[in-house]
């Protein structure tokens, strides 16, 4: 049988509990599976994906749910480390699904990389980060101006494509927005 788990105590570690009752939010919950699963399991998995090893899909998935920050820290240290360059570039596609609004100040150090695979996958991590809603289109307007004009051709493409989907993102607003207004009759 598995041990219970103290779910007091981790209330308790998260300041979930006030004299007021109970708080929790989904970073929360986030930070408690990170607690949970422990920082060595999850920087183990990381190893693992960009080792390329068998079950590394469903890690990089899980990971990529959790977005724990010990993971997005490890890949990024990965990558400013003297590792070699496949294991760096790897550390950075693998950024690209488990980061969170955090990282988005790592997408310029990505950009300026001299390896255009560590740029293009730099670019996927701002793709990500605007594609799942965890950063605004304001927060990372400079970012995506720099990568419009930057010399890798992959790095431009992906910068229009992100350009066009914030276009049809605020079309889409517009629209329901719109929509909304309407004012339908009542059936009875």
């Amino acid at each position: 049988m598995l041990d219970p788990i103290d779910w007091t105590a981790l209330a308790k570690q998260l300041g979930l509990l006030t004299e007021t009752g109970e708080q929790c939010s989904w970073k929360d919950v986030q930070r408690a599976l990170e607690i949970l699963i422990g920082e060595r399991a999850i920087l183990a998995s990381v190893d693992d994906y960009i080792a390329g090893a068998p079950g590394t899909l469903l890690a990089s998935e899980v990971l990529m749910l959790l977005r724990p920050w010990s993971a997005m820290a490890y890949c990024y240290d990965i990558w400013k480390s003297s590792r070699p360059i496949d294991e760096r570039r790897e550390a950075v596609r693998l950024l690209r699904v488990v980061a969170d609004h955090r990282a988005l100040g790592w997408v310029g150090e990505f950009l300026d990389d001299r390896d255009e695979s560590i740029q293009s996958w730099g670019i996927g991590v701002l793709d990500q980060l605007l594609w799942r809603d965890l950063v605004l289109p304001d927060e990372a307007e400079s970012l995506l101006i720099r990568a419009e004009g930057h010399a890798n051709p992959v790095v431009r493409e992906k910068a229009e494509w992100i350009r066009r989907f914030i276009r049809l993102q605020e079309a889409r607003v517009q629209w329901m927005g719109k929509f909304s207004e309407l004012q339908l009759p009542v059936s009875e």
